[in-house]
């Protein structure tokens, strides 16, 4: 009954139209539809369901956590300690041993063997196959990546009182800016961008008089002919002009420290592609669709490769999937993966 409701509201059709049929002022459709890109799309090319995320951030809200992101995983990992939970840190783990169609471990750089009953995969999807277990089935080849980014860390003096939490600006140039990043896989001409200026909502996550930005530029994958290794540091010029340009007076004087990344750099951190939003929500990625999270008897993924997909509240899911397969809560799915 849900997926039929589901169609008859549309669920099913392109984002962007169905959007516009409710909202008529084009800067509002934009507001309600640009978060396709998170799912590696363009609004005309999402399907409407999507609209669920605009949902979401606008009633039941946007939190961020006291001490910034990382304070989250921080009290998780502390949790789960307190539940008997030993990590190792600092260790690369290399290779799944596999005997027949069950995991029997994991080994490390150093030729250290760790054994296991379960191992559970957090890396991209396509990587944690190719790299850790040696395998590269047609349903993960034959998967279309998203959109990556390039991303600018500054600690900054320059201070705006125009500025919000969440700043988005967006280029003239919409539809535009879709084709260049997906369809010629090019850099935007008339950039359509996020600031994020977390230190408005937490000032103690800098010293006193210091602003913390967070700048995300949409690029194209690494599926485009650009060497990031070259262009760079042009790059990074680009993004401080475009954003003096619109209104940042003085952003890049009052850089005191940065930290950028470009595509070639999610990469090299085990991101397929450069895409750190992970293979696209096209339609015949999405849902059941998109690869499954468990291989052979006892190897579980998790994370925004596999199901249910992208984002903070979809990967929070597939690690409570996880969880259930590990603990038998989902034995019907299990027996069913094993077949």
């Amino acid at each position: 009954m849900d997926l039929v409701r589901l169609i008859k509201l549309g669920g099913f059709r392109k984002l962007a139209p169905k959007v516009s049929q409710y909202l008529k002022d084009d800067r509002t459709q934009r507001v309600f539809s640009f978060q396709s890109m998170y799912a590696g799309l363009s609004p005309y090319d999402a399907l409407a369901i999507y609209a669920v995320i605009a949902y979401m951030d606008s009633v039941a809200g946007v939190f961020a956590p006291k001490g910034g992101m990382h304070a989250l995983p921080v009290a998780m990992a502390s949790a789960a300690v307190k539940h008997g939970v030993k990590f190792q840190y600092n260790t690369e783990v290399t290779k799944v041993k596999m005997v027949g169609n069950r995991a029997t471990g994991v080994e490390t750089s150093t030729g250290e063997f760790i054994p296991a009953d379960v191992v559970v995969l957090n890396p991209d999807l396509p990587v944690a196959y190719r790299d850790l277990l040696g395998k590269e089935p047609w349903s993960i080849k034959r998967l279309n990546y998203s959109p990556s980014c390039y991303l600018m860390l500054a600690g900054s003096t320059a201070k705006y009182d125009h500025v919000a939490h969440h700043n988005i600006h967006f280029g003239h140039s919409w539809a535009g800016v879709f084709d260049e990043l997906i369809d010629q896989k090019v850099l935007m001409t008339d950039p359509s961008v996020l600031v994020t200026n977390p230190t408005r909502s937490d000032p103690s996550l800098a010293p006193a008089g210091k602003e913390i930005y967070y700048v995300l530029f949409p690029t194209p994958n690494l599926d485009a002919d650009i060497d990031w290794k070259k262009i760079g540091p042009a790059y990074r010029d680009h993004v401080v002009e475009t954003l003096e340009a619109r209104g940042y007076t003085g952003f890049g004087a009052g850089i005191e420290l940065e930290h950028l990344t470009t595509p070639q750099d999610w990469s090299d951190r085990g991101m397929e592609r450069g895409a750190p939003f992970a293979a696209a929500h096209s339609f015949l990625q999405t849902g059941p669709f998109r690869p499954g999270n468990m291989f052979g008897e006892n190897v579980v993924f998790t994370g925004s490769g596999t199901q249910p997909g992208v984002g903070v509240p979809m990967v929070l899911v597939s690690g409570r999937l996880a969880a259930e397969r590990i603990t038998g809560l989902d034995k019907t799915y299990a027996s069913r993966a094993r077949r």
